[in-house]
């Protein structure tokens, strides 16, 4: 939802009515999984996508039947084997159902205030009833986890654990699709070199925010880094990184060693979900020595990415910086499980 949530308040802040397309349950090799949303306009302008293809047609075409319609949704079941998917245009089979609801601005508040929650580092949980008896889906915000007026079921399924993925809840005899709006995950690119500066364009378009630091002006300024959340010039490298979660994710490309290595201490210090360093597995080990002479265990050793990135035998600034984030795009996947 956090891909398409702007377009959609904007849409709504209009007056206009949409119909919010959501896959609330999928099996098997289905193109998008379940929480994939698209928004459609009564101008058939799109946002978001829920797999394209003639999946996508179908919803569209009936889209345009509820903005005339009386009856504010309807569910859509498709199942698609390896071949029907082939001559249907897509690459996947599997199946999904997809839930079209027709969204009024009257629900303008409740999405103001989880994309409020959002923004604020929050995890609001954005809950989708779904259509029961003859009444229509709705959309409801029930808390986050920083508030204590998430339900007591909730509170079971969540507890202790990074959730990332959508999932179905039964509230009150009620069926939820519920949906954890998270962080996309933010990247703390250290050092702003050519790798760097490939790495942050690469994770800016894999969907990933971006902090680049660097004690060298001329090297860390938005006019380099203009996709990046935030751009530190560092008066030095001995204090890089606040308080950090299992969503963020440290990049350390320094100039040197030595600042690699001070930089990487301080990373052990964090919770980042995700810790790599540059180098080769010779300038690996000295590092790690470095560091075993001040107590550093090996269970902490073991949270380092190092070498960096994904063994594809990256040798020039952007082969090096792919193989970075498709890790961290590998990384995040498994947080959503």
């Amino acid at each position: 939802m956090r891909h398409i949530l702007d377009d959609l308040i904007s849409s709504l802040k209009k007056g206009e009515s949409v119909v919010l397309g959501t896959v609330v349950r999928s099996n098997g090799s289905a193109p998008r999984t379940s929480g994939a949303r698209i928004m459609i306009c009564e101008n058939a302008t799109l946002s978001g996508t829920i797999g394209g293809g003639a999946l996508e047609g179908a919803c569209q075409a009936k889209a345009k039947e509820l903005f005339v319609n009386s009856c504010p949704y309807a569910e859509l079941d498709f199942s698609l084997s390896e071949t029907s998917a082939a001559n249907e245009g897509m690459v996947c089979g599997g199946s999904v159902s997809v839930l079209l609801q027709r969204l009024e601005p009257d629900v303008l508040e409740t999405l103001v205030q989880i994309r409020n929650d959002y923004r604020q580092g929050m995890r609001p949980l954005l809950g989708t009833v779904l259509p029961q008896e003859g009444a229509p889906p709705r959309l409801v915000h029930l808390g986050t986890d920083t508030q204590l007026n998430i339900p007591v079921e909730l509170k079971s399924k969540i507890s202790g654990k990074n959730y990332r993925a959508p999932f179905l809840a039964s509230l009150n005899n009620e069926d939820i699709f519920v949906e954890p709006m998270v962080s996309p995950g933010v990247v703390h690119i250290i050092g702003a070199g050519h790798v760097a500066l490939a790495t942050a364009q690469l994770a800016s378009f894999a969907g990933f925010e971006v902090v680049v630091m660097d004690d060298r002006i001329e090297f860390a300024n938005k006019d380099r880094y203009p996709h990046a959340r935030e751009v530190v010039v560092l008066e030095s490298f001995d204090r890089c990184f606040g308080e950090l979660s299992l969503d963020d994710y440290i990049v350390i490309v320094t100039r040197g060693h030595l600042h690699d290595r001070d930089v990487l201490a301080q990373a052990l210090m964090t919770k980042a979900g995700y810790i790599g360093m540059i180098g080769s597995k010779k300038k690996r080990e000295i590092i790690y020595n470095s560091l075993r002479r001040e107590n550093v265990n090996e269970a902490q050793l073991q949270r380092i990415h190092s070498p960096i990135g994904l063994n594809i035998g990256a040798d020039t600034p952007h082969e090096i910086a792919l193989s970075i984030i498709a890790e961290l795009v590998q990384v995040r996947a498994r947080f959503k499980r």
